[in-house]
């Protein structure tokens, strides 16, 4: 092997750290509109103006 190359090992530990990197992401991705929805459907929405009505 020469410098810069990567072993079998070293190539799989690769591949699956792509692979987790990737369903961490859209598992972020996921969490953040779910927290984003909630958010709105349970924002304040403040007291009530004397000119509403």
């Amino acid at each position: 092997m020469t410098t810069g190359e990567l072993s079998a090992t070293e190539r799989r530990e690769l591949e699956w750290l792509r692979t987790e990197n990737k369903l961490l992401r859209t598992e972020k991705e996921m969490l953040l509109r779910i927290a984003t929805e909630y958010a709105l459907e349970h924002r304040n929405p403040g007291p009530p103006r004397e000119n509403d009505g």
